[in-house]
């Protein structure tokens, strides 16, 4: 998030014994730094030391005319839902406060603001004279003429014991939870990965390592299932039910240590979606070596494949050109055009009432989350081990099938939609529902 059209600076004060600390792998001050370079700081200064303090006068001098973020990360652990309200508010002077509205560790100065110089030019001087209480000291002076914003959840927490720290590190495991996350994921897979990722987030590898590593487990799971014995069946489910446990871990990891990317995200959907059309494939030249005297078999895997690869495309179509995000979860079928100040978009309209029985809706949810990436897998292993290949491969079929019969005319629709914004001057963009 930006904060002005400008920009922002950003200095991070962490003159403390406690700077170095670390609380789920990262340290105190790096995360600060974090934490202000993911809000988008055009430069950022790091104070640990007086002699750091010492050189921040000439480093503001070449500001110019960019507003100020300053955050105290010396003695707390902080996140970004500490920073980000303030950068989405206007004023002068800002200050960050907790839920009692007392003062959180972060201030914003307004680089066009007409006192600005002043401003900023008591900071230094507080920096300089006290570094480690220098944030605190100039918010108690500006409680009466600066502006209090909230701060939002999972944004700041004391860490300076290791009573504190651990308090930390349990807030924090509260951003694992994401809202797009089903029910099978909920209760069976993030209970899982989030003891694997307790132990990774000590460990120095990326996300994108973990991303990696998930699609090689995937890829030996295939090439197990696909050789056509029944060890290589339920082995190679295994291995891809692994693979998924593990797969939640590195956005677990990202969101952790502030190490999300767009790359890092395409990067595990796409190995996700390889994984899942590639199992397909597996588990048809499974059936084929049981089953080598039935003729639709080949014709089918051929034909599965291409199904699963045409939905897919279809869906991220639509996440790139639409939605522009690297999440299959954020897909929508159906939009309508509406028009806003800056000209014609694309929005998901409002929900309607349905005129299906309760029983039949039901169903539909069921359905919804059966055909989920974490319940097929689930799935599979627990057929693999009962050695239902025929039904593994049955089931993964028709719901390629069938989401091709879904997204297929979505994406015609929504082809047609983005010619008829573009004729009226419009670019395809996703706007916020209005409900």
């Amino acid at each position: 998030m930006e904060a002005t059209a400008a920009g922002f600076d950003a200095v991070v004060l962490a003159v403390s014994p406690h700077a170095r600390a670390r609380v789920a792998g990262v340290a105190l001050v790096e995360r600060g730094r974090r934490v202000v370079a993911k809000l988008g700081a055009r430069r950022i200064r790091v104070i640990e030391s007086a002699a750091d303090a010492a050189t921040l006068p000439a480093w503001l001098a070449e500001r110019g005319a960019y507003d100020l973020l300053v955050v105290d990360a010396g003695d707390q652990l902080v996140h970004t839902a500490l920073v980000a309200p303030l950068a989405a508010t206007t004023g002068p002077r800002r200050l960050a406060v907790g839920p009692d509205g007392a003062f959180a560790g972060a201030l914003w100065i307004d680089g066009a603001a007409a006192d600005a110089t002043a401003a900023i030019d008591e900071l230094a001087a507080a920096i300089a004279a006290a570094p480690a209480t220098a944030a605190r000291d100039v918010a108690a002076r500006w409680a009466d003429g600066a502006l209090a914003v909230p701060h939002g959840a999972i944004a700041r927490h004391p860490a300076t014991t290791p009573a504190e720290r651990r308090a930390a590190r349990r807030m924090l495991f509260g951003l694992i939870v994401k809202d797009e996350d089903g029910p099978v994921t909920r209760w069976i897979y993030r209970p899982v990965s989030r003891v694997i990722t307790r132990g990774l987030v000590h460990l120095p590898i990326t996300p994108n390592q973990i991303s990696i590593f998930v699609g090689i487990l995937g890829m030996i799971g295939c090439w197990l299932t696909a050789r056509g014995d029944y060890t290589g069946l339920w082995l190679g489910a295994a291995l891809v039910l692994l693979g998924g446990f593990i797969d939640g871990c590195d956005g677990e990891v990202a969101r952790l240590k502030l190490q999300f990317s767009p790359i890092g995200a395409w990067l595990d959907t796409l190995i996700d979606e390889a994984t899942t059309t590639v199992y397909l494939v597996a588990i048809g030249l499974h059936t084929h070596h049981r089953l080598p005297d039935q003729g639709w078999v080949v014709p089918s895997v051929i034909g599965g494949a291409i199904a699963y690869v045409l939905g897919i495309c279809c869906i991220y179509f639509y996440l790139v050109v639409v939605s522009k995000t690297g999440n299959s979860q954020h897909y929508v079928g159906r939009l309508e055009i509406v028009d806003d100040a800056d000209g014609p978009g694309l929005r998901k309209p409002p929900p309607t009432a349905s005129k299906l029985p309760p029983w039949l809706r039901s169903i539909g949810v069921m359905f919804s989350h059966v055909i989920r990436r974490d319940f097929i897998n689930l799935g599979a292993l627990i057929c693999a081990v009962a050695d239902q290949y025929l039904f593994i491969y049955g089931t993964m079929l028709l719901g390629g099938v069938l989401t091709l019969l879904v997204v297929g005319p979505d994406h015609l629709r929504l082809r047609g939609q983005l010619a008829e914004v573009r004729r009226r001057g419009g670019t395809p963009r996703l706007l916020p529902t209005a409900w």
